[in-house]
């Protein structure tokens, strides 16, 4: 993946160091539990302004899961979806795609805050 330099490329490393933490550094999906190598995938393309750095936007996934296998997030989408659905429920779906849908320009006094946000929270989860 291409880091994106500034504030961006920054809110990019904390999201998604964040996700990993939050799944305790294993693949979430159909309950994997590998351990590495892990990346933090999108459920909405990360071209969605509105939920790029939304950590509930994000789950951590072996690269198998994520690119590589027929099974993946990238190469069943529908699959991915329906366990999505059957794991975190049907509102979660319905309340990250209406998120998703909405028009978010960043300011960069907001994007300060969320990066601060996504800090303190990262501290919590290494305590």
């Amino acid at each position: 993946m291409k880091k994106l330099k500034g504030i961006d490329g920054k809110l990019d490393i904390a999201w998604s160091y964040l996700v990993k933490l939050r799944a305790g550094g294993k693949c979430e999906y159909k309950n994997c539990g590998k351990t590495k190598p892990l990346n933090s995938h999108h459920i909405f393309s990360r071209s969605n302004r509105s939920v790029r750095w939304a950590v509930e936007n994000g789950i951590c996934l072996c690269v198998g899961h994520h690119t590589f296998s027929n099974d993946s997030a990238h190469k069943n989408g529908v699959g991915f979806t329906m366990w999505l659905i059957e794991t975190r429920g049907q509102q979660f779906v319905d309340d990250l795609t209406l998120k998703a849908h909405q028009t978010k320009k960043w300011s960069k006094v907001e994007k300060e805050e969320l990066l601060q946000e996504l800090l303190d929270e990262i501290k919590k989860y290494e305590k």
